[in-house]
């Protein structure tokens, strides 16, 4: 479980929320019976097979099988974690999180602080972008003129300007109640000299948003040959550029892109957001990080790395490449013509030149970058190539994969297959064996015990039956089994779901839960249980049987006959 918040504040904060007055704000909902019912948000269907249960308040897709309490569903849809999913929803029923409990070593001043923060960001970045549109910030309207951006894009990203002057921001945040001690916490203003100044003057603004739509900090690009050229927020107790994306707070609107666009700067998030590229985030000003990488994960199962097309892009593309794959997050690279960065391109050659840009999975690019600096006109150069490419495609486990790019390396370099296997340290006969094991496994049709078990678990769970029918070793599968003897123990289905951070070990326990059809008489539901219990124990039986069988044939004659008499005992006993 959560492990910080109580069973029974958890419940009391459930009971304050209705989740379908939630689920409705995403997904329009109808109401059949006890369920509202709806097109899920999380795959595409034309058919609704998304359904709420307003008694349980729980969610359940018939067709993804996604389910779970209104915390897993602010989760899954706003990418949250679950404390920050808690902390919302404690926001929405205006309940205060456990003072110990809201987070370590916090106190009340600490959040009324963070919460002040982030007033100031707004009231900043508001003071920023009405600065723009006046005389002191003619020049940087000019340069977003420059770039391409018109007063509709810039009211989009909430650009703005900072002002020539070193107390502007300071004066008018200090003027509205704001004190000094928090703006510099913020991130707004420094202390120097026993004087208060912006952090940011003659910049242009671009406020940093997070998941949530709060103003967490800000990049500013320098105007002419000042430097740094791009200027960030410092680390604060609302703001961390390691822990951030730019652009993050459009992702969540954006479920059916399927993939990030990862790019390296903040114009280029703009420059392809304009031109109708969706989900693209840029990180704060740093190389891409680890902390960054398990962000994405949350948003899209893929990253397309969009990074400028010259020597340093191309570099980082590769570090970019190590970090992912760490994370075990698939990725592709986007290949950019003549040295373009992505915004050069976009307004260059518009959206379809963007989506007719080849993309190339991460062993492939790789291989391509493995040419950099070396003369493939000579022996020397095509052995260095060939050395390159055998050592990064030791780390590809599929065989179709293996198989193609190693197609591709014979072409390229003449060496022959077998040649380059040895060289990977693999053998032919290894690189043609079936990788069944490598594959994930196909999904089976469930057997009657299956079905026997999760019908059995939902009409529980729906107080159809009573719970002394039932005994945690009639279960025999595992997932079941720990649910039903959590629902044995009194608690709420719910609770537990809540729970469980593995999506497919969720997804079945929610099938477990939504057996359909379930009988609406009480005496039915006896009735089909005591038949399910019936089925249970024949397939107990069966197995019981299969095993003595199986003992028989290498037992001695007195041995036999004493297996043959249980057999007999055990199915009289099932027949009674």
């Amino acid at each position: 479980m959560n492990g910080r918040l109580s069973d029974a504040w958890l419940e009391e904060l459930k009971s304050r929320v209705s989740l379908e007055e939630v689920v409705s704000e995403y997904v329009p909902l109808k109401q059949k019976g006890r369920r509202f019912w709806g097109c899920c948000p999380f795959h595409n269907e034309k058919t609704p097979s998304f359904s709420v249960d307003s008694e349980a308040q729980m969610y359940y897709c018939f067709g993804c099988h996604k389910g779970g309490t209104v915390i897993n569903f602010v989760m899954d849809m706003e990418r949250m974690e679950f404390m920050e999913a808690v902390r919302l929803l404690a926001d929405r029923a205006h309940m205060a999180l456990p003072e110990r409990e809201a987070q370590p070593g916090q106190t009340s001043a600490d959040r009324e602080a963070r919460e002040r923060m982030y007033e100031a960001n707004r009231a900043a970045a508001r003071y920023y972008h009405e600065l723009l549109f006046t005389e002191e910030g003619a020049a940087a309207l000019n340069y977003l003129y420059g770039r391409g951006l018109n007063d509709s894009d810039i009211r989009r990203f909430g650009l703005g300007a900072s002002p020539k002057g070193w107390d502007g921001l300071f004066s008018h945040l200090k003027a509205r109640g704001f004190e000094a001690d928090l703006l510099e916490k913020a991130g707004l203003v420094v202390r120097r000299d026993n004087r208060t100044l912006d952090m940011f003057h003659g910049r242009v603004m671009f406020p940093i948003i997070n998941a949530q739509g709060r103003v967490v900090g800000f990049g500013g690009r320098a105007m002419g040959e000042a430097q740094p050229k791009y200027l960030n927020t410092a680390k604060t107790p609302i703001f961390d550029k390691r822990q951030g994306l730019y652009g993050l707070n459009f992702v969540k609107k954006e479920r059916s892109a399927g993939r990030l666009v990862l790019v390296e700067g903040y114009m280029d998030t703009v420059s392809l957001r304009k031109y109708g590229v969706q989900s693209v985030v840029a990180t704060l000003g740093t190389a891409l990080t680890e902390e960054q990488a398990r962000l994405m994960k949350r948003y899209a199962p893929e990253v397309w790395i969009s990074y400028d097309g010259d020597a340093a892009g191309q570099k980082a593309a590769l570090r970019a490449l190590d970090i992912l794959d760490a994370q075990a997050m698939p990725a592709k690279v986007i290949d950019y013509p003549e040295g373009m960065d992505p915004d050069e391109f976009i307004r260059a050659r518009g959206l379809a030149g963007f989506e007719a840009l080849p993309r190339h999975d991460s062993t492939t690019y790789r291989m391509i970058r493995a040419k950099d600096g070396l003369d493939l006109g000579g022996q020397e150069g095509m052995t260095q190539y060939a050395l390159r490419c055998c050592a990064i495609l030791k780390n590809v486990n599929s065989p179709i994969d293996m198989e193609n790019h190693l197609r591709r390396l014979v072409n390229e370099t003449g060496y022959d297959r077998e040649i380059l296997l040895r060289q990977i340290g693999m053998s032919p006969r290894t690189a043609q064996q079936p990788a069944a094991r490598r594959h994930a496994p196909v999904e089976r049709t469930a057997t009657g015990v299956e079905k026997a078990e999760r019908e059995l678990i939902s009409m529980l769970a729906a107080g159809l039956i009573p719970p002394e029918l039932l005994k945690e070793e009639d279960f025999a599968d595992e997932t079941h089994r720990r649910l039903i003897q959590w629902l044995l123990s009194g608690k709420s289905a719910g609770a537990y779901v809540e729970g469980i951070a593995e999506e497919s070990e969720r997804q079945k326990i929610m099938q477990a839960l939504n057996y359909t059809p379930l009988p609406t008489e009480r005496e039915k539901a006896l009735e089909e249980a005591e038949e399910c219990l019936r089925t249970i124990q024949q397939d107990r039986d069966s197995q019981r049987s299969a095993q003595i069988k199986e003992q028989i044939n290498s037992a001695s004659p007195e041995q036999k006959a004493e297996m043959y008499r249980r057999m007999a005992a055990m199915w009289k006993d099932n027949e009674d």
